[in-house]
């Protein structure tokens, strides 16, 4: 069973023998029109993966309050794709004044929650936020659980590779309405954002206008692509015309499935390969 991240129908997938008592831990990745988990044993192994379509808000909250496997007791990561973010480096960072740090991108909304993951050994950190009431719907029951940005599983990847990279190297995940951009030189993160996009033309002016920006030599930089290419038609045939040193590739996976529940794995997935560790 193929799962497309633009795909609004509702997937159930569980090994064969899944059973509630087994569960640990999970993991909630929440987007715009749809959110998917993962169900966890002790050892960190996915048993299931349950991946729900949602219309608004209200329907977000009735969908995820009727979910009995969501509403066990068991410790819960959150990952909000929907939420500004500011990448504070570690020196400057308090997190007394996170809710400061987002007004760099957004004004955070009213009645929300402000939170920030620490990422390569406090060197940075990703700020974040939640409404209120629905992180009060997703703590119900919940003895433990965490918030964190989208984009840190992401950003864990691309800092984990970073003593791989070449001097100049700009790595993109795309998703099905943005991509987010991290582009380094010798080593380095020197810019990281999220940028909207339409049709493939968007994505190709971005790149340009940035490695323009950061003096990045158009015939030397390595491009690498992540997640769901085939939605924006983007291909190494497509992309070679204008830059020389590309990839378009599957992050090396740090997640493991229990058989019959590998089958959610998905090139245009980047999340079921690789969540922050």
């Amino acid at each position: 069973m193929a799962i497309r991240s633009d795909n609004i129908i509702e997937k159930k997938i569980y090994c064969d023998k899944f059973d509630a008592q087994n569960v640990s831990n999970l993991s909630l990745f929440l987007f715009e029109d749809h959110y998917f988990y993962f169900a966890k044993d002790q050892n960190g192994k996915v048993l299931a993966i349950h991946k729900q379509s949602y219309e608004n808000p209200r329907s977000l909250n009735y969908r995820l309050k009727e979910d009995r496997l969501y509403q066990l007791d068991v410790r819960t990561r959150v990952y909000n794709y929907t939420s500004p973010f500011s990448l504070i480096p570690g020196p400057f960072f308090d997190s007394t004044l996170s809710s400061v740090f987002l007004f760099f991108s957004k004004k955070p909304v009213e009645n929300s929650m402000v939170y920030d993951t620490s990422l390569e050994s406090n060197n940075l950190h990703l700020v974040g936020s939640i409404r209120k009431g629905l992180a009060d719907i997703l703590s119900e029951n919940k003895s433990e659980i965490s918030f964190h940005h989208g984009a840190t599983s992401f950003l864990s990847y691309v800092l984990k590779e970073k003593f791989n990279l070449l001097s100049q190297e700009i790595l993109i995940l795309m998703q099905k309405n943005h991509f987010y951009l991290v582009a380094f030189s010798n080593q380095e993160i020197v810019l990281f954002n999220k940028f909207e996009i339409g049709n493939r033309e968007d994505i190709l002016k971005y790149i340009m206008g940035i490695t323009s920006q950061l003096e990045f030599n158009k015939n030397y930089f390595r491009l690498t692509i992540f997640g769901d290419t085939l939605l924006h038609q983007i291909d190494k045939e497509w992309i070679s015309q204008y830059f020389r040193n590309i990839n378009i590739m599957s992050p090396i996976p740090n997640i493991q499935y229990h058989e019959g529940a590998e089958k959610f794995q998905n090139p245009g997935v980047f999340e079921s390969y690789w969540e922050l560790p």
